[in-house]
């Protein structure tokens, strides 16, 4: 070995009551060693005979009466929580929660698609003004060998009049709807 033993090794003799074979030969070489052992003898004396004062606890009656606290703090902390109505024995609470969410997840893309739409329908007066006047079809005639030109050309004052109406009508509509 070199040099003294170690504070460890003291300690670990405490515990056991016996020192090694290895270090027993030490022991009885190293004054300096043998001295720290022989104080420390009575207290080692002193920690056994503690061992055999203390009874064991009996860990079964421990155990259970441990599982009886917890068990009445739970019971205790569940009857807190639960309202009175609840305790009556119908509870709503997962109704409600599922009415909210069904409730939500319809309404939400519901009113989204009717605010969509409202925000695409033609203003009131576009399609007045658009019923009022004659369509196009009445005004040109169809199936003659005509171009749309050439129809354009043979309107009369009052035809020319609502085709410029409609027109007008047409382009107001479509600057509302890009606005």
């Amino acid at each position: 070995m070199f040099g003294h033993l170690k504070p460890e090794d003291f300690l670990n003799w405490m515990e056991s009551g016996e020192a090694p074979a290895v270090h027993r030969t030490h022991l009885d070489s190293c004054a300096r060693c043998r001295e720290t052992w022989d104080s420390l003898r009575p207290l080692q004396a002193g920690m056994t005979s503690l061992d055999r004062e203390i009874p064991e606890p009996d860990w079964a009656r421990f155990r259970s009466s441990v599982r009886d606290e917890l068990l009445s703090r739970s019971i205790k902390r569940q009857s807190a929580s639960w309202p009175a109505w609840a305790s009556s024995g119908w509870s709503i609470r997962p109704g409600l929660a599922w009415a909210l969410s069904l409730l939500l997840a319809v309404a939400i893309p519901t009113g989204a698609f009717v605010w969509h739409l409202q925000n695409e329908r033609i203003p009131s007066t576009a399609v007045e003004s658009s019923q009022s006047a004659p369509a196009a079809a009445d005004l040109i005639e169809v199936g003659t060998e005509n171009t749309v030109f050439d129809d354009l050309i043979d309107l009369n004052d009052s035809e020319q009049a609502q085709l410029q109406q409609m027109l007008q009508a047409t382009v107001q509509q479509g600057t509302q709807r890009f606005q």
